[in-house]
């Protein structure tokens, strides 16, 4: 259905107390509360007016006692209302051409078509995109999205996601989004997983379901940091399994959170095509420097 976020097995739909109106893909027959629109038709999710309502009222209390934070440099947004400082945009890198044609990172040249990596390995995904280059500010800002609970960060990384490549991923033709899954253990420790996050605000902003139990992980792989390329890919080779995949599910967008050496998107995107899915994409949030 257009604009699901489609949990397989669980068939529910989790919204964060912070999600806007927006979120919820009004029609044209609305009507108006707090200065939003609220569809007099069911919304998406099949929540009635007085549900919706309290969930409004619930956010705004929400957000009156635990202010939004930016997911830069961790003081309260402001202006209120917004995701991120606007100052600390500009301390962001956001992914320019020219780009490598596979994993989407930056490259020097437009003479050249591949980055260092992916001249050296090939991949079974068709090509990546990423948000942003992989650097301090980011990778402090995914650190603490990881081990210290600040979920809410993703809600402007995924936004943004959605708004810079939402025309190229529809394009693709992609039938679902589908996170890299954590390991039980971590996902205990966590509260969630951080990659699911992100492809349920991406999902939700373009209108595309997300297959979270389409791969699992049943192996809690070493620190991959210290590993070089062929080390990581042998780490995850029998790291995930695939879960349910339904027959008309043909072309998936895997998401993460970073794209170092692609071993882990590779694992994935090997163990999909195994499954029977014939096209993968990846999509990464932040993507480290090429060399």
């Amino acid at each position: 259905m257009q604009g699901d976020v489609v949990k397989m097995r669980g068939g529910s739909e989790e919204a964060s107390l912070r999600s806007g109106a927006g979120e919820y893909g009004f029609s044209e027959e609305s009507r108006m509360f707090d200065g939003e629109k609220y569809s007099s038709m069911k919304i998406r999710s099949g929540k009635g007016y007085g549900q919706w309502v309290s969930e409004r009222v619930r956010a705004a209390m929400t957000e009156l006692l635990f202010p939004r934070k930016c997911p830069i440099c961790e003081d309260i947004v402001s202006p209120r209302g917004e995701l991120i400082c606007p100052e600390c945009t500009g301390r962001i890198h956001f992914i320019t051409e020219p780009v490598c044609k596979v994993c989407g990172r930056e490259i020097v040249s437009e003479e050249e078509e591949l980055c260092s990596n992916c001249k050296r390995h090939r991949f079974s995904f068709e090509y990546g995109y990423a948000l942003m280059s992989y650097s301090d500010e980011v990778a402090h800002s995914i650190t603490r999205i990881k081990y210290t609970g600040a979920r809410e960060f993703l809600d402007y990384y995924g936004k943004k996601a959605a708004e810079l490549y939402g025309d190229r991923i529809k394009q693709m033709g992609v039938d679902a989004i589908v996170p890299i899954p954590v390991h039980k253990s971590r996902l205990r420790k966590r509260g969630y997983n951080q990659a699911a996050v992100l492809a349920d605000i991406m999902g939700a902003a373009l209108g595309i379901p997300v297959y979270e139990e389409a791969l699992n992980r049943h192996k809690k792989t070493a620190a991959l940091k210290e590993l070089n390329a062929a080390e990581r890919l042998k780490n995850l080779t029998s790291a995930f399994y695939a879960g349910y995949i339904p027959r008309d599910l043909h072309s998936v967008l895997i998401v993460d959170d970073i794209f170092t050496t692609g071993a882990t998107l590779e694992a994935a995107s090997r163990c999909l095509k195994a499954a029977g899915v014939e096209r993968i994409y990846c999509f990464a949030l932040a993507i480290k420097a090429d060399g």
